[in-house]
């Protein structure tokens, strides 16, 4: 297949014209566009940038990643795909530990049985707690929260499966044993990102020291950036070490916060949504999540009974086009949610627009909806507006 598109997303930055030449469902090759070449899809308005990845999904359309069966896995990863979003990290919540391994478990089996198909790639898992700060818990279940002990670990890591699954692990690096399992996880080949954490910013530093490099949802559930103790965004902000993981559905953090993010971290931020089981659903739909009700508010933010940010309501695609209209730099946006977001994974073959990548593609329309989506090179139906 040959893609010619007006404007491409390549390397942080709007180019073109060029041509695209997809083989074997990855990118073959990238040339200019001389406009007289013939070519199987024209992208003449609105611009083509890889698939986003969306590395904080803890479900979507009534499926939580937790308790997802097959059906409801094929719901939530077609319903992502379709909107542009090609691959998440499944995020599991703090639970009993055996819980958790199971969870791992069925997050893997998802990643197996959905590889060959045309719906968003499953990127491994994010587990986001037990090991967190009660301090900072969220919505999280503060008496189902662990220190990162070495006996828990080993509990995570026991078991084959579960092993395979993990990808990301957050944690807040001031508990007892922590560095010792940032060292041990990261030296596995794990990410490690600082999140739910009360730690100062010298705990943060000390973390990066023992190879963490990622941040779970800067500014939410963390010690704030004050002027004499910048806190956990105080250090990941000016730590090159550290990705910054960043809620940009408007509501987890203003506009003009993010705004701050980008210019502080560039290239480092990662978009994500933290979306939770009522992603995608109509406002006062009651669905369990952490084993406690949830629902989306009239803004798209999912809260417990009690008006607890529980996660975001939307997917990444209207994250996108919030960003955007509150003034946000539109290449900058995309990047945080595609290249970025897979150099933080440490790859290079998903998210990027590159010879060699995988040919997952999105087409935005001068409105910001994907109105064609590509996942290796195969051309998916995409959500009606």
């Amino acid at each position: 297949m040959r893609l010619r598109a007006a404007r491409a997303l390549i390397g942080g930055s709007f180019v073109g014209p060029v041509v695209l030449e997809i083989a074997a469902g990855r990118i073959t090759r990238i040339r200019p566009a001389t406009g007289d070449e013939s070519v199987d899809h024209d992208v003449v308005d609105g611009v083509v940038t890889a698939g986003m990845l969306d590395l904080q999904v803890n479900g979507s359309f009534g499926v939580d990643v937790a308790a997802a069966d097959e059906a409801g896995w094929r719901t939530l990863l077609a319903g992502l795909a379709a909107r542009g979003v090609t691959g998440i990290e499944p995020t599991v919540i703090t639970a009993p530990l055996p819980d958790t391994v199971a969870a791992l478990e069925r997050v893997g089996r998802a990643k197996e049985r959905f590889a060959d198909e045309p719906v968003a790639r499953v990127l491994g898992a994010h587990l986001e707690g037990p090991f967190l700060s009660p301090a900072r818990k969220g919505a999280h279940r503060a008496d189902l929260m662990l220190a990162p002990a070495r006996e828990h670990l080993d509990t995570l890591l026991e078991r084959p499966a579960a092993r395979a699954a993990l990808r990301t692990v957050t944690l807040a690096p001031e508990l007892p044993g922590a560095l010792e399992a940032v060292h041990r996880l990261a030296g596995e080949g794990y990410v490690v990102a600082v999140g739910h954490s009360d730690a100062t910013a010298a705990q943060v530093h000390a973390a990066g020291d023992a190879g963490a490099t990622m941040t779970t949802h800067v500014f939410n559930a963390q010690r704030p950036l004050k002027p004499r103790e910048p806190g956990v965004p105080g250090a990941v902000l000016s730590d090159d070490r550290f990705f910054v993981g960043t809620i940009i559905d408007g509501q987890h953090l203003d506009p003009s916060v993010v705004s701050l993010v980008l210019a502080s971290a560039a290239r480092r931020t990662v978009g994500v949504t933290d979306a939770i089981v009522t992603a995608g659903l109509e406002t006062d739909r009651w669905c369990d999540f952490g084993g406690q009700p949830v629902a989306n508010d009239a803004h798209g933010l999912g809260r417990r009974r009690d008006g607890t940010i529980a996660g975001a309501g939307i997917v990444l695609d209207e994250g996108v086009r919030r960003m955007i209209a509150a003034g946000l730099d539109p290449a900058a946006v995309l990047s945080a949610c595609t290249e970025n977001a897979a150099r933080s994974l440490g790859r290079t073959d998903i998210g990027h627009v590159a010879e060699g990548a995988a040919a997952d593609l999105v087409q935005w329309d001068a409105d910001w909806h994907p109105s064609q989506v590509w996942i290796g090179g195969r051309a998916l139906s995409v959500t009606a507006r």
